[in-house]
């Protein structure tokens, strides 16, 4: 290599290590601002697809959990007519004075085993019976049909309740129909 050369790429290197000007300081501050902008922005994104996971998962139980509602809303009045047949049925056998012939008592038989039976298909998927005679009125469990005055019983207490209500997993399935106190 003659001196030519070597002064020429000591020229290179000296431009190379050279300090920085004013516009390459403003284009990595530029630069810096942008990185940050974007590692935010990926860490929202990331934050916000972590909820909607988790949104995701509780709507999927939910619906899981409720998906027989409709099933047993359409099954309750079946419950309903069996209660009515047995509690006609006592009524019936109480006024006879005599022996009812066997296949009427094995008739009432069949029909308290079967509304039992659909009583414990119904609570083996969660679907129970409010209480209702001796609460407080609740406006999102009851619908009051009549109120009688009764000064024995605080006013807005469930004396009689026409219709049985229940709940599914704890949400109101159908609402007790039902009479209160009144002072």
């Amino acid at each position: 290599m003659n001196k030519k050369e070597t002064k020429q790429n000591e020229a290179k290197t000296e431009e190379k290590v050279a300090p920085p000007a004013p516009v390459a300081e403003e284009q990595v501050e530029a630069l810096t601002k942008e990185v940050l902008h974007w590692k935010d922005l990926a860490l929202r994104t990331a934050a916000e697809m972590e909820n909607l996971r988790k949104r995701c998962q509780i709507d999927m139980q939910n619906t899981a959990k409720y998906a027989n509602k409709d099933f047993a809303k359409d099954i309750l009045p079946v419950v309903d007519n069996l209660e009515n047949a047995m509690k006609h049925t006592r009524v019936e056998m109480g006024k006879s004075e005599q022996a009812l012939p066997p296949f009427v008592t094995g008739l009432f038989q069949g029909i308290e085993m079967t509304h039992k039976l659909l009583l414990n298909a119904l609570e083996k998927h969660n679907v129970r019976k409010m209480e209702g005679i001796g609460q407080v009125f609740n406006p999102d469990k009851h619908q009051v049909i009549q109120q009688v005055e009764d000064p024995s019983k605080p006013s807005g207490t469930i004396i009689e309740e026409l219709q049985t209500g229940y709940e599914l997993d704890g949400r109101v399935l159908r609402e007790a129909m039902v009479i209160v106190s009144k002072e």
